[in-house]
């Protein structure tokens, strides 16, 4: 049987490693990288727990402050990156793609281009999401004002004569709108917000998936660790 000592040893650990990973998961949230933790002594030595947070303990460690200024200011970088270069190119192509006779005809492919050249263009904002740790509502916004020009010209542009009326009604409300300076402005604001929307809870939520498994490393984390083992082979 466990001594009272033993039993609040245990306990003391296992809120320092929510603590650690809580600090872990506010630092991934503002684009800074975790410093390695100092080594243990010999008298802190306490076996390393495997698993990630808690259900609540990963729900408050996922909700912050958020940091809209360092995001602004890390924007010109975000356009930069794969977060921003690889779902503009998918919503290109799929425009293109769209506009092309006979393309619309198929049922499948009017539920996959409407979900990913429609705002608030879910796909293209979670796919962004999942390749960067910071500015993901920035993402949304962006994309909603990408994906309202898209809608724009597929409803003036492409063939919709196959397309169902409530499919259609998609496009065909953004492209009647233009040259409405006020319907536009509402066409415009509605995409731009309901991005931002769907970037910041796709953000909060690939946040939260972290702190549920905070020792879990990324991809980059492991090419990282990769690149250092072969250096250290040298």
């Amino acid at each position: 049987m466990s001594s009272p000592e033993n039993t609040n040893d245990r306990a003391e650990a296992r809120r320092r490693n929510r603590l650690a990973a809580k600090a872990r998961a506010e630092q991934e949230a503002l684009g800074i990288t975790p410093e390695a933790p100092a080594a243990a002594t010999a008298s802190d030595a306490t076996p390393a727990t495997t698993g990630g947070l808690g259900f609540r303990a990963a729900l408050r460690s996922s909700a912050g402050r958020a940091p809209i200024r360092e995001d602004l200011a890390y924007l010109p970088r975000l356009i930069r990156t794969r977060a921003f270069v690889l779902p503009l190119v998918l919503v290109v192509v799929t425009t293109v793609a769209a506009l092309q006779p006979g393309v619309l005809t198929s049922n499948i492919a009017q539920v996959v281009i409407q979900q990913i050249v429609s705002p608030p263009a879910f796909i293209l904002v979670f796919m962004g999401a999942f390749l960067t740790r910071r500015g993901t509502w920035l993402i949304g916004g962006i994309f909603g004002i990408i994906t309202y020009a898209t809608s724009a010209i597929i409803g003036s542009s492409a063939d919709l004569s196959q397309v169902p009326e409530l499919a259609k009604l998609s496009y065909t409300s953004i492209a009647d709108n233009i040259g409405d300076p006020l319907a536009m402005f509402n066409d415009i604001y509605g995409a731009i917000a309901l991005g931002i929307l769907v970037g910041a809870f796709a953000g909060w939520y690939l946040r939260f998936l972290r702190a549920m498994s905070p020792n879990q490393p990324t991809e980059r984390d492991r090419r990282r660790m990769e690149a250092e083992r072969r250096k250290g082979k040298r």
